[in-house]
């Protein structure tokens, strides 16, 4: 090749580069006049997007705001009622938009919701109020309609005793700041109670307790209706879905009674147990355990922001707790999950998936000191699923030692999959090439 062929393709090459800058600058113009026109325009489409809605449709859409709404101070209906006369017409011909009362709003405000509402079921908001009697008296007409009830105020209760409204033949949820007394209410439609302490004042009355699916206690500093705790969980006996927040507690012990009146462990089937413990709470937590023996849960989640979070996995005999076939464990603080996932799979044949979210856990280098047994690594093969989550001191090279030690097996001998969730030191092109080696066993979400 001549000197005068090179230059003539070192020209070109030039002129390509040239062609390129100019096409790469146009592009880059042409995209922020798109970007501008995009947002500029999107007001108009979606006002012709709404112009075409039939009003059917229209309604449906806030209906489904409406759920999203929440607890918040902003009435939603309210809202969407004041941005054109079209979305009035539909919001007030839409009564489900109507059906949440807040004691904060005003008498006049109240009876053009309950107006509005039709005959449709009512969610009563009561926070704290200076004048509960005064809202109760408004809405008294109304009792027979509450499906859902929030009680703030302690004396709530007594008002609705004092005013005769206990006949409450809707009522599906009820959540609460005190002990409520049911025994005083006619609930035969009561299904989910949320709220801080037990939801009895005695055990009396526990045969209401029956008809109860979902309940989320939040068991906070001292108070004395724990006592009955271990009477009141094994009177629930169509019970799906049971939550505990732990926090503060420094009251009584929960008064166990005669254990052999109780029924067998694991015996009782629910679909799930969640329980989050925040601060050191093993005092408590390990006989709370105790009273929870019984349940066979489905699902068992477990948040324990405590400084010695494997402490509350014992009950009050040292055992090992967590027990069903999927247990998720979320534990801000330093933890060793080698050691916790070998234990869990040493007590119980019954586990299936195992999820931990634990920011702070052991490298996972944990299970070369242990010398973990040929029998601990075929339990922990015996599962279906392993999912380590915001692990974030996680190396690489644990993840490689540990997977390929997972899967040495046939993929019909071990579990069928790995999965690695937003672990900071892992890269995805490392994770393509162990998948490589091992397989679609293998899966991840950087």
């Amino acid at each position: 090749m001549s000197s005068g062929h090179l230059s003539s393709f070192l020209n070109a090459i030039e002129e390509a580069r040239v062609c390129m800058k100019a096409l790469n600058e146009a592009q880059r113009r042409l995209g922020k006049r798109l970007r501008c026109l995009r947002r500029l325009s999107q007001p108009f489409v979606l006002e012709e997007g709404i112009k075409r809605l039939p009003n059917e449709v229209l309604a449906v859409i806030f209906e489904m705001a409406h759920y999203l709404d929440g607890e918040g101070p902003v009435q939603f209906a309210l809202c969407v009622s004041h941005v054109s006369r079209r979305f009035r017409n539909v919001a007030l011909a839409t009564p489900l938009l109507w059906t949440t009362i807040h004691d904060s709003f005003g008498e006049n405000q109240i009876r053009e919701f309950i107006s509005r509402s039709g005959r449709l079921d009512l969610n009563i908001k009561m926070p704290y109020s200076t004048d509960i009697e005064c809202f109760l008296k408004v809405i008294k007409g109304t009792s027979h309609r509450w499906s859902s009830l929030s009680i703030i105020e302690q004396e709530t209760e007594y008002v609705m005793m004092k005013l005769g409204m206990t006949d409450l033949p809707r009522l599906r949820y009820l959540s609460y700041a005190f002990p409520v007394e049911l025994t005083i209410f006619s609930t035969p439609r009561l299904s989910q109670v949320v709220g801080w302490g037990c939801l009895f004042k005695s055990p009396a009355g526990s045969y209401l307790l029956s008809n109860l699916t979902h309940v989320e206690f939040r068991l906070y500093e001292e108070d004395e209706s724990f006592k009955f705790l271990a009477t009141t969980l094994h009177s629930m006996k169509n019970l799906q879905d049971l939550s505990f927040l732990l926090e503060g507690r420094t009251g009584e012990d929960i008064l166990l009674s005669d254990n052999a009146a109780y029924p067998k462990p694991h015996s009782v089937h629910i679909d799930r147990l969640a329980i989050s413990i925040v601060g050191n709470m093993q005092d408590y937590s390990a006989p709370l355990f105790d009273v929870l023996i019984h349940l066979r849960p489905s699902t068992v989640e477990l948040s324990i922001n405590s400084n010695a979070p494997y402490r509350h996995l014992l009950n009050s005999k040292g055992e090992f707790f967590p027990y069903g076939s999927t247990i998720k464990f979320e534990i801000p603080q330093t933890i060793d999950v080698t050691t916790t996932l070998v234990n869990l799979v040493q007590n119980w044949d019954i586990v299936r998936t195992v999820h931990f979210d634990t920011p702070m856990a052991h490298s996972l280098s944990e299970w070369r000191q242990n010398r973990l047994h040929h029998d601990d690594w075929e339990r922990i093969r015996s599962l279906d699923t392993l999912r380590f989550m915001n692990c974030d001191k996680f190396s690489e090279s644990d993840i490689e030692a540990f997977t390929t030690k997972l899967f040495q097996t046939e993929a019909e001998n071990g579990p069928r999959s790995l999965e690695i969730v937003s672990c900071k030191l892992i890269s995805e092109d490392f994770l393509l090439g162990l998948h490589d080696e091992v397989g679609d066993r293998l899966k991840w979400t950087i």
